[in-house]
């Protein structure tokens, strides 16, 4: 009898050991969050930029449409920019290209809500994707075929890992 509590004692022991070993190895995990420098953080908007946001998320839940600017047909990223900036006084070029040189560029660490958002989002380069920044660290963006217009977080590690420029129009 006196041998199987041993036993039992031993067992337990390693037991122990194995999950503090397994505590180190968690803690001692690389951090796979960006440094705070590349975050996109939530800040209070001017007034003109309030009412650009405002018109951009009503427009949430309109549907893509390749070559649309308008909530009666769908949009397409660009059209959708085109749309909210002109309705507010705002005179943008319809093409996401030429939207990527209006205005002046700014910094990621510099961008503030009615901004616009450029991101790359294939591999060779060709396809560019424009949105709305908001007050919440968030852009509004009429993203592709079958998606609707939707609010997503600058901060998240697909849009952070595409981003490629900004650019201030107000």
């Amino acid at each position: 009898m006196r041998a199987g509590r041993g036993s039992g004692r031993l067992a337990a022991l390693g037991l122990a050991a194995c999950a503090l070993l397994l505590c180190a190895c968690a803690a001692t995990a690389p951090v796979t969050q960006p440094p705070p420098e590349a975050m996109v953080r939530a800040e209070p908007a001017t007034p003109k930029a309030a009412k650009i946001i405002r018109l951009a998320r009503s427009l949430v839940g309109v549907p893509y449409k390749w070559g649309g600017y308008s909530p009666k047909t769908g949009f397409d990223c660009s059209g959708f920019i085109w749309y909210v900036y002109h309705r507010n006084g705002v005179d943008l070029p319809r093409m996401t290209w030429q939207q990527l040189g209006a205005g002046s560029p700014v910094k990621r660490a510099d961008i503030r809500p009615g901004d616009l958002v450029f991101h790359q989002v294939d591999k060779d380069g060709k396809d560019l994707h424009v949105g709305i920044v908001t007050d919440r660290g968030t852009f509004v963006h009429s993203p592709s075929s079958g998606k609707r217009v939707m609010e997503s977080s600058l901060n998240s590690p697909f849009w952070m890992e595409h981003f490629l420029s900004a650019r201030r129009v107000l």
